[in-house]
């Protein structure tokens, strides 16, 4: 079994501290709108108490999720554990909330399409079904992996659709400005090239991962350098994005966006550049990730 250097947990704590970050500035406006809704304040989501009500439970579910993430790390990585059972417990519960934060987006997206055809609504609901059932999935798989059964292709098929979810987010997000504003904004120097980046980045990631994906369902250790690449792309795409969004000056708007993966660069780096065993799964080896 692959064991951790201290290189990727620095940067896996790093992703879930910045999550962790993402969530908690989203939750002041969550609640802002949530409470106009409740007391028929003016506010343009007025009338949607179910899409405010999910959305914010998913929130809330996202928040512990990264809590308990950061938890089974500690476990995970402590020269002290105990019980595997209870890590394992925990591993499911944090699959299971992130999955339902996911799940929990098809009213928000239910509500968008209903104005119409728009590539917002279409982010939220491809993301809810992608990410959301593949999470959920693996929740209920992960006691298959503590008593010894292979579950690899769904840890892959949950990564590719984790990563797909956040194609969705970025990509359609810049189609929803073309929509909205015209091909035209395209032509200015920011746009231009911060649109480029991410097409290319965020497919590329896809491509690497499902790579992964497919050198992981056959227990090959070169999947790990895969899935760093994809990575990678991703975190390269959000820092691309963040430098688009400050010299455009749409700072606040970028926050919608889930510039959390930013760390995501240094984690892929580090899980490139790893030396690997021939096989994840191996009771008779171990590797060091750095």
């Amino acid at each position: 079994m692959l064991t951790v250097g201290r290189g990727v947990k620095i940067w896996v704590f790093a992703s879930l501290c910045a999550l962790l970050l993402w969530v908690v500035c989203m939750l002041p406006s969550s609640f802002k709108h949530l409470f106009n809704v409740i007391l028929g304040q003016p506010d343009f989501y007025t009338g949607n108490l179910g899409m405010f009500v999910a959305s914010h439970i998913g929130l809330l579910a996202r928040f512990f999720a990264v809590i308990l993430a950061l938890a089974s790390g500690f476990m995970l990585w402590s020269t002290n554990l105990t019980s595997y059972t209870k890590l394992t417990r925990i591993v499911e519960t944090v699959l299971f909330l992130e999955g339902t934060y996911y799940i929990l987006l098809f009213p928000s997206g239910l509500w968008w399409v209903g104005l119409g055809f728009n590539f917002i609504g279409l982010d939220y609901l491809l993301r809810a079904a992608l990410a959301g059932s593949a999470l959920l999935m693996l929740s209920f798989k992960v006691q298959d992996f503590a008593k010894g059964m292979n579950v690899l292709k769904w840890i892959g098929i949950a990564a590719v659709s984790y990563i797909i979810a956040l194609w969705f987010n970025v990509v359609f997000g810049w189609f929803d400005m073309i929509a909205v504003l015209g091909s035209g904004f395209l032509l200015t120097g920011a746009a231009s090239w911060g649109f480029l980046v991410s097409l290319i980045a965020m497919s590329l990631a896809v491509v690497f991962a499902v790579a992964g994906a497919h050198l992981l369902s056959k227990n090959l250790g070169e999947s790990v350098k895969w899935f760093g690449l994809s990575l990678a792309m991703i975190g390269l795409n959000y820092v691309v994005y963040l430098l688009y969004s400050f010299l455009s000056g749409n700072l606040d708007p970028a926050m919608a966006i889930d510039l959390w993966a930013l760390p995501f660069l240094g984690l892929g780096i580090s899980l490139f550049r790893t030396k690997i065993p021939k096989s994840i799964v191996n009771d008779n080896s171990s590797s060091e990730l750095d």
